[in-house]
């Protein structure tokens, strides 16, 4: 049965999603020590086909490093130009932290409650096309700049903190 043109609404409502596409802000934050084309970064689906679970391939992720990490949507319709990022988030390399470690806590926490509303929402609805890419990155000092020119250049819009907020004194504009 086709669902009314009412319901396909409240669906596509549920599921939207806020850009900010500045390409001011992409030019403000050079990260030229790194060379981070997204071909360099290692990807895989996240969730295992019944979506119940974690992809077998997340144990190939290094649990002896840190890095960034990026949620992203892979959309089939046109092949290549449908990646959408959502979150991008770093893991130290400590005692206690490791890449594969933070990433795995991202099902084993956030999708099954409701602590952070949008990391839940991105299980939510987009599960079934949900990857994850990864970047090793050597020192951690590097791992939180890098993260944070990035959170300020591409304002994904699953990521709450933007730690550089750039306010500016209101003018009339008349």
């Amino acid at each position: 049965m086709l669902d009314s043109a009412f319901d396909l609404s409240e669906r596509l409502e549920l599921r939207k999603l806020s850009f900010n596409l500045s390409n001011e802000l992409w030019k403000k934050w050079d990260i030229e020590d790194f060379d981070l084309n997204f071909a360099n970064w290692q990807k895989t689906k996240y969730l295992n086909v019944l979506n119940n679970d974690l992809n077998d391939n997340i144990n190939n992720i290094p649990d002896n490093k840190g890095g960034l990490y990026l949620f992203y949507l892979n959309c089939q319709t046109i092949i290549g130009i449908t990646e959408m990022p959502l979150y991008i988030g770093r893991a130290q390399f400590t005692e206690n932290q490791n890449l594969r470690k933070r990433i795995k806590e991202y099902f084993q926490k956030f999708i099954k409650s409701n602590e952070r509303p949008k990391i839940t929402k991105m299980f939510k609805y987009w599960a079934e096309d949900l990857n994850i890419a990864y970047y090793v990155i050597e020192e951690n000092e590097d791992i939180r700049s890098i993260e944070k020119k990035i959170i300020n250049s591409l304002l994904l819009p699953m990521n709450d903190v933007i730690p550089d907020q750039e306010i500016r004194v209101a003018k009339k504009a008349f």
